[in-house]
């Protein structure tokens, strides 16, 4: 091809790119001829994504969401009927799950896995799908009720907590999937996340501070509570003593990765009244007298 030619031919595939993702019928449709894609193959200055879709090689990618989010482009490429799903849309919806680097998707039709797809054969009602950018995805419950039901459990129960403390889903709606999925791939770990949990505590850590309140006959306290100040909600307590405004909390490294933003919500809280109690897994267990001492000397406090 000469080079206004090749220009002409890039300029119209740049435009049906979406994204600047794009298959090779695609090229071929916007007139680039079979062995100017094979070089751009074989020199690597293309891409491949997933399915039938691939990008310019020079693109710059800003961390793992640009990158899925080019992956469910491509899906949509390779299969226009499929909808994302599990991990691929619960990294869209800004899930902390892990990324896999594949594009997970629903079909309706068996389809070969491969090349970077990954199809689910699952039911999913028009009311649990959403639109973004060019694809249709879960919606944010849907999304989490399957990655809480299909993931390794660890993960799953870090899961658990996000979503729970941000309120995607309620004790209530759990409790409605347990009973629809009934039978279905999952539903039994939904039913051991939703044991482990109903009670407030949305991890072990917090299981075993419950555990530990208990046993030292320590009550007035209310677990995974929103505080609300002024219409806003400042924070989720593991544990709150409401009447003594105090809050005691269970630190992991993964609830606590945003140093900046927690404690802009120490300060908030302190502000408002509160006194935070802060405990580490190490401190539950290797030291529960001093657990117990310090809230015992808080509320003593709080009663003078």
């Amino acid at each position: 091809m000469d080079r206004a030619a090749l220009a002409a031919a890039d300029e119209r595939l740049r435009r049906a790119a979406v994204l600047g993702v794009f298959t090779l019928r695609m090229a071929s449709d916007a007139g680039l001829t079979r062995g100017v894609v094979r070089g751009r193959l074989a020199r690597e200055r293309w891409r491949h994504l997933v399915g039938a879709a691939h990008v310019d090689g020079a693109a710059g990618v800003q961390g793992v969401i640009d990158e899925v989010r080019l992956r469910a482009v491509g899906a949509a490429l390779t299969w226009p009927d499929a909808v994302l799903c599990f991990r691929t849309a619960a990294l869209l919806h800004g899930m902390p799950v892990q990324d896999d680097g594949s594009a997970h998707v629903v079909l309706r039709g068996r389809r070969q896995a491969g090349r970077g797809m990954a199809p689910h054969y699952f039911d999913v009602h028009r009311r649990d799908v959403r639109r973004m950018l060019s694809f249709r995805l879960t919606s944010r419950r849907r999304t989490a009720l399957d990655c809480l039901a299909l993931l390794p459990y660890q993960e799953a129960e870090r899961l658990m907590a996000w979503v729970r403390t941000r309120e995607i889903l309620t004790v209530a709606d759990l409790v409605k999937a347990v009973s629809e999925r009934s039978g279905t791939p999952g539903v039994r770990q939904l039913r051991r996340l939703l044991a482990a949990t109903r009670s407030g505590a949305l991890s072990e850590a917090e299981r075993r501070l419950h555990i530990l309140l208990h046993d030292a006959g320590i009550g007035g306290w209310e677990a995974d509570q929103p505080i609300v100040e002024g219409g806003r909600v400042l924070a989720r307590a593991d544990v709150l003593f409401r009447a003594a405004r105090l809050i005691v909390e269970v630190d992991g490294r993964r609830a606590h990765q945003d140093f900046e933003a927690d404690r802009e919500r120490l300060n908030s809280l302190t502000l408002a009244g509160y006194t935070v109690l802060r405990f580490t897994w190490r401190q539950l267990v290797e030291r529960p007298w001093l657990v117990r001492e310090q809230i015992e000397t808080a509320l003593r406090r709080a009663g003078r």
